[in-house]
């Protein structure tokens, strides 16, 4: 069954695939962050902030409860990102046609360094009006590829929209 799961994540991590995946400057853009309460530790480089956070980079929302920044004192370069609310949300504009990935969860990791959403806790990713649902989605923004499973009981819930014939002519 887990087996038959992740087939069926990896065939439609491929159908999703065939589009555009991320905007190219989204990281080059300035990381802004409002929140409610902040602090920086400027020799280890983390950063934590509370209460209605609200960061944005590029076409790049993230909305939290809690958010931790973790970044290279030497060389500035954020690397990972680690959002918390009931849910914390990200979004992405992934094409230049305005199309978006919008993703929620309990907790979200972004790592910076190798693109990749990892979503735990009631995670929902919506990518071109495909929808996935399961307790973890782990989400290769580069590839458009995921991996989803559900932990205990349940299982993993996938709606995938057909190709548009007229889009591809």
């Amino acid at each position: 069954m887990k087996q038959l799961i992740n087939i069926s994540a990896l065939l439609a991590g491929l159908i999703i695939s065939q589009h555009a995946l991320a905007l190219p400057d989204d990281l080059s853009k300035p990381l802004t962050i409002q929140s409610n309460e902040a602090f920086l530790d400027q020799k280890t480089g983390i950063a934590t902030y509370k209460g209605d956070v609200f960061v944005k980079q590029g076409s790049i929302e993230i909305q939290a409860q809690f958010l931790k920044v973790t970044t290279d004192p030497k060389t500035r370069k954020f690397s990972k990102l680690v959002a918390t609310g009931k849910p914390a949300k990200f979004s992405q504009q992934i094409d230049w046609n305005g199309n978006m990935m919008i993703s929620r969860g309990e907790q979200i990791n972004y790592e910076v360094t190798s693109s990749t959403l990892d979503i735990s806790g009631n995670a929902y990713l919506n990518r071109m009006d495909d929808k996935i649902t399961a307790d973890h989605i782990l989400y290769h923004i580069d590839t458009g590829t995921f991996n989803a499973k559900k932990q205990g009981s349940g299982r993993v819930s996938m709606t995938l929209q057909p190709a548009d014939d007229k889009k591809e002519k």
